[in-house]
């Protein structure tokens, strides 16, 4: 996709795609991440925008593989490294 696709993607539904990122983030800066990280992927793929078909549910699909992916990510983190409270180990 090439810059101007995405500026006019942004244009048009880029406000329906960041209360979509707000839906599945629990803060502010995931979010904020979040719809950075989907118009990015957009714009780094080779996809062909079809303005007859619902080019919305594009963006839709990419933020919720994302999301999901990064949930992942964090699940495969917290299984490979324990994580500890410093203020617990300091009591010892």
């Amino acid at each position: 996709m090439e810059a101007r696709e995405i500026e006019k993607c942004i244009d048009k539904f880029g406000t329906d795609v960041y209360k979509f990122c707000i839906k599945l983030c629990i803060n502010k800066e995931d979010v904020q991440d979040l719809y950075q990280q989907t118009f990015l992927k957009a714009l780094e793929s080779n996809i062909n925008l079809n303005w007859e078909q619902n080019p919305k549910a594009l963006f839709f699909s990419l933020s919720y593989n994302l999301f999901k992916s990064n949930i992942r990510k964090i699940a495969r983190r917290n299984n490979i490294i324990q994580v500890i409270n410093i203020n617990e180990e300091m009591k010892i």
